[in-house]
Formats: structure tokens, sequence, C-alpha cells
């Protein structure tokens, strides 16, 4: 298995600016505290808290940091290097003529070009791999760490007594329409439904209530309906 860098460990990009790295630290402590934990897992807590508090006390000096990143660098120019290293050939130029092998060299040659193609089209695509790799990972991590600190700092809130009010995303917005489409699509569904029908047309009637609700959106969509028609009709007119 992988060793796990140290942003990795503070579920970071390695881009991160201090700012971030400080509020992912914060998040990460308040969620594995042992003292937040359940006495099974306060072990285990306990061995996750030191390799953040070690984490965090190089990536938020800005010197140790730089070494860091420096010996990081260093290791991954080492495993890449590894990963490109090129086979040694049996004979050498000077054998083979010596011995008289020169379609042999050839064919070697031939076959070491194609090789070094291979190997460098090979370390192309893999470069290109980690690029993705590391964009889908940076994206993830800022989302899941954009919603921990959120999440935390609600609760943080709430804990003193404060009202949180719940701030309406894109994502939000998208889930309830779809939520009111898909009610929408079942009464619809249930009022050609002969036994369904009667009983919500005797519910609509002995509520007045929802009668009035219900007057009220059927004759706000048919307003919308006449206008956008209108509209319509008056372009093709």
């Amino acid at each position: 298995m992988e060793k796990q860098t140290l942003y990795e460990i503070l579920e970071v990009s390695e881009n991160a600016s201090e700012e971030v790295i400080e509020k992912a630290y914060k998040v990460l402590v308040k969620k594995y505290h042992p003292d937040l934990q359940p006495a099974d897992q306060k072990e285990n807590a306990e061995t996750k808290m030191k390799k953040i508090n070690e984490a965090y006390d190089i990536l938020g000096n800005e010197n140790k940091r730089k070494e860091y990143d420096g010996k990081l660098k260093q290791e991954r120019d080492e495993e890449r290097a590894k990963y490109n290293q090129e086979p040694n050939f049996q004979y050498t130029q000077k054998e083979y003529r010596q011995n008289d092998y020169s379609n042999i060299y050839k064919d070697n040659i031939s076959n070491k070009t194609q090789q070094n193609y291979n190997y460098e089209n090979d370390r192309r695509n893999y470069q290109e791999k980690l690029r993705r790799e590391e964009e889908k990972q940076k994206k993830e991590m800022h989302e899941k760490l954009n919603k921990e600190y959120e999440n935390a700092y609600y609760n943080y809130l709430r804990s003193l007594g404060y009202k949180v009010k719940h701030k309406w995303t894109k994502e939000n917005l998208i889930d309830l329409l779809i939520t009111l489409a898909i009610m929408a699509v079942i009464i619809t569904a249930l009022w050609f439904i002969p036994p369904s029908h009667d009983w919500m047309v005797n519910f609509y009637e002995s509520n007045p209530i929802i009668k009035i609700i219900v007057d009220i959106i059927v004759g706000i969509i048919t307003g919308i309906f006449k206008g956008i028609w209108s509209f319509i009709t008056g372009i093709f007119s």
C-alpha cells in the first residue's frame, strides 16, 4: 500500500493555502478528537490524531513545509526515473562488430527505438493519468472539506444556542424541483384512478383550507400557461 502524504492525512490538496490547511486541521480535530469518540474507538482516534498533529506541525510551518515538499518531489522523481528506466541490452555495438552480428545489431537498434517510443508514450500516459487523478482528488477534497467545515461550524453555532437557517444551494433547489415533479406525477396518476379520484374530490370539497390552497395553486399554474400561450401566439400571429 502506498504511503500517505501529509497532505492526504489532512485531506487537502498539495497547493492548499495556509488558511485552508488551518481550517482542515480544525475540522479534523473536532471530528477525530478522542474525547468525542465512543469508548471502543478512542484508541483509533488517538492514533489518527497523532498523525494529524504531526502533519499539521510540518504543513503549518512554512519552512518545514518547503523542506517536506522538496523531499516529496525527490521521492517522486526517483520513482518516475525507476519507472522510465530502459532495459539493458545483451550486446554492445563493439561486440556485434567483433562477432559479425551486424544484422542482429540492426534489429536490436530498431527494437530499442521502438521500445524508447513505447516507454515515452507510456510515460506521457502515466503523467496524464497522475494529473487527472490529482485534479479529481483536489476537487473531491475541496468539496469534502467545505462540507465538513460548514457542518462543524453550524453544529458549533447550534451548541451555543443559535438558530441556523438552512442555506439554499443550487443542488438543494434541483433536488426540490425533482421532488415536486415526482409528487406531481404521482398525484396526476392517482387522479385518473377511480377510487383515489373520488377520495381526492371528497377531501378537496370537505376541507375549505385545502380547497383555497388548491384553487390558488391551480390559478397560478393556469395563469402561467395562459401567459406562455399568449406570448407564443403573439409571436406567430
